[in-house]
């Protein structure tokens, strides 16, 4: 089993078990050392995740998942590394129980952007040559898929350089993949977590730098 899984989910997701600080320490039980949180339409349970996996030595990054439609399509995109004071992420979470269309592609993208994060996409089971995938800054290459979809989600990575991301997509124990970190990077788990770090860090010195000036 892995120690790193960029997409789990918390009790504010429907169908979550854990509670924000159960799922950081589930984590640590794990012995995972990375994670990112990625409730559908919420960022509110962030922060005690994060303070609880600082005690016990797990990294938790900031996210969200989006749903989203192209054309007649529906499938996930995360917002990876957010600022989650961004208001229109906080407006997101306040209508999040509200009867909403899915995002649009650009819609997703540009609203993780404007929170300062990365838009990584879970690529749908069904994907064919029109799809925008170059419009994302990663690739969630890596889950629940056959090994074959994986190779062929990495051949998009490259082709479009992008980032190479992956996730259990965790909400409960009594369903699969009943854990965090379940999820298989076949002998690729150090390359891929040093990659979303060193973007990671990236991302926050364009942060720091627009804010210094900014004022």
């Amino acid at each position: 089993m892995a120690q790193t899984d960029l997409h789990i989910h918390s009790s504010l997701t429907a169908g979550g078990e854990l509670s924000p600080r159960a799922l950081a320490e589930r984590c640590c039980e794990k012995r995972l050392t990375l994670a990112a949180l990625t409730d559908r339409r919420a960022v509110s349970g962030v922060p005690e995740c994060i303070w609880r996996g600082a005690q016990l030595g797990v990294r938790i990054v900031p996210g969200i998942e989006l749903d989203c439609r192209w054309r007649e399509q529906d499938f996930l995109t995360l917002g990876i590394g957010i600022d989650i004071t961004c208001p229109a992420l906080l407006e997101i979470e306040r209508t999040r129980n509200d009867p909403v269309q899915s995002f649009a592609v650009e819609q997703a993208i540009h609203t993780i952007h404007e929170a300062g994060g990365l838009a990584v996409l879970v690529p749908p089971n069904e994907m064919d040559d029109t799809f925008p995938v170059a419009a994302f800054d990663g690739i969630a290459a890596y889950g629940s898929h056959a090994r074959a979809d994986t190779a062929r989600y990495l051949s998009l990575a490259r082709k479009y350089g992008l980032l190479v991301t992956g996730g259990s997509g965790f909400l409960s124990e009594s369903r699969p993949p009943h854990r965090p970190g379940a999820v298989d990077f076949y002998g690729q788990e150090q390359r891929i977590s040093a990659d979303f770090l060193a973007a990671a860090t990236h991302l926050n010195k364009e942060k720091r730098s627009f804010h210094h000036d900014s004022i």
